[in-house]
């Protein structure tokens, strides 16, 4: 069985991994899987070139990660160029994983989790069986971003309003995680749900 975890940036979604991992869970994040895809010698980093120019790159031919991301925000066009390139292969690997890991995970787990921030909005619900929302009120996600890595806020701005809004992603759910309390509070409701997914999967 394969969860997708997802939620709005800053909710919380690689903390609530990392604690099903503790558990024993076999956890995938896409971020890094699309790091991975275009890094240097990747077929996919020369069509970014192709298409953004040798200034998207650092000197030392790896992406500049930071300047990409200025440029899709700040174009629906770029951005949703980049999404067509990526998500496919992103989706290619996600099976992939689960083909390849299933023996390990069902040793310890008879599920794994898929960490996708933007699984709604890319349409990634065909390859998961279940849906994870991680939950929290719009102004708190602000403030997390803000302390995690000094963001600044019209770019924080800009991240939302690429998202769909939280209403859509909790009526996609089929399980939610309020993550507004302590981290023991939400390693407690980590661990409840893992038992309840060993439950599902029998």
């Amino acid at each position: 069985m394969i969860i997708g975890l997802t939620g709005g940036i800053g909710s919380g979604k690689s903390i609530i991994a990392q604690y099903f991992r503790d558990c024993g869970v076999f956890a995938i994040d896409t971020d890094e899987i699309a790091r991975r895809l275009v890094e240097p010698n990747q077929p996919l980093l020369k069509e970014v070139v192709q298409h953004f120019g040798e200034e998207i790159l650092h000197k030392d031919g790896t992406l500049n990660r930071t300047k990409l991301r200025s440029l899709v925000f700040e174009s629906t066009a770029d951005r949703g160029w980049l999404e067509k390139l990526l998500h496919p292969r992103i989706k290619e690997s996600v099976l992939q994983y689960s083909k390849h890991h299933k023996s390990r995970t069902e040793k310890k787990s008879p599920y794994f989790i898929v960490e996708i921030p933007l699984l709604i909005e890319a349409h990634f619900e065909d390859i998961v069986d279940r849906i994870l929302v991680v939950d929290c009120p719009l102004n708190l996600q602000i403030e997390r971003i803000q302390k995690r890595d000094a963001t600044p806020f019209n770019v924080i701005q800009q991240i939302i309003q690429t998202q769909v809004d939280r209403n859509t992603r909790l009526q996609k759910a089929n399980d939610v995680i309020e993550n507004t309390d302590t981290l023991e509070t939400l390693k407690n409701k980590v661990s409840a749900l893992h038992q309840h997914y060993i439950e599902l999967s029998k």
